[in-house]
């Protein structure tokens, strides 16, 4: 592991996430007007807490390891070539400043800040804050995850799933994925009478890495949306691989069937259901 990154500034950039939320994100929930939301693509939402929250973090970060760079959504969304960075060894944060946009505009509950810090192309340290219940989701590569709340820290282990399907808690998101993966996923999908859907990755995986959700699909894998959960989930005990390849997530990859389990025997068993469904 890097000896840049220091374990202090675990509690360093979780205090920063939660200044950010208080000072940016925080105030304009339940507050946003018409001219505080824009669409970056048909259903793709940007707000000004997004882009606030984003331009707050962005050297405040950079400062933090010398030479990084801040791989944030909205000014990846500005400058796309920003997305070269995932094919080096370079280090470099994923930033993403409200995830579960949608649902911030619509004024639910179910929106989160994630940060991750890869190096060598690796999830080094990752944190998921959900504002509303002021609870910080944190992991460091081989030291496990924790939830920090209510004044208290806890591990986290995301437990074993059971392998009825009567039983398990499932989202099957199927955007972007081809028509073959599309069609395995919703098959399967109709099998699974628990269906859960929070729009929003900062929930799933804190759900999944809580034991408190089993299975979620993924395809379009953006490192601002997956870096952070991959790392939280693996770190409690959860999987994150590819349903075609049977390769654990990296943040250098930016499109393919994924399948976000609780435990390596679910994910097996569950995957293997999937791409029998016809």
């Amino acid at each position: 592991m890097s000896d840049r990154m220091p374990p202090e500034r675990m509690t360093t950039v979780a205090e920063m996430i939660r200044e950010v939320a208080a000072l940016e994100i925080m105030p304009r929930f339940k507050m946003l007007t018409a001219g505080d939301i824009e669409e970056k693509s048909k259903g793709d939402f940007v707000t000004v807490a997004d882009r606030q929250a984003e331009l707050w973090l962005t050297p405040r970060l950079e400062a933090l390891v010398a030479g990084s760079r801040v791989l944030g959504e909205e000014a990846t969304a500005a400058a796309p070539d920003l997305l070269k960075i995932v094919e080096s060894d370079a280090p470099y944060w994923t930033v993403d400043p409200v995830d579960g946009t949608s649902n911030f505009v619509a004024s639910r509950d179910t929106f989160g800040v994630m940060i991750a810090f890869v190096e060598g192309g690796d999830v080094r340290q990752a944190w998921i804050y959900l504002p509303v219940a002021d609870e910080m989701v944190m992991a460091e590569q081989g030291g496990g995850a924790y939830l920090h709340a209510r004044g208290k820290a806890e591990r986290l282990a995301s437990g074993r799933a059971s392998l009825d399907v009567e039983k398990v808690k499932g989202a099957f998101n199927v955007r972007f994925m081809n028509e073959t993966w599309r069609d395995r996923v919703e098959l399967f999908a109709d099998t699974v009478p628990r269906k859960t859907y929070n729009f929003c990755s900062a929930f799933d995986y804190s759900d999944l890495s809580r034991g408190q959700h089993d299975l979620v699909t993924y395809n379009r894998m953006m490192p601002w949306d997956h870096a952070p959960g991959s790392l939280i989930l693996r770190e409690a005990g959860g999987v994150l691989r590819g349903l075609d390849s049977e390769i654990d997530y990296r943040p250098a990859t930016l499109g393919a069937p994924h399948l976000a389990a609780r435990d390596e025997a679910s994910w097996q068993h569950f995957a293997e259901a999937i791409r029998k469904a016809k």
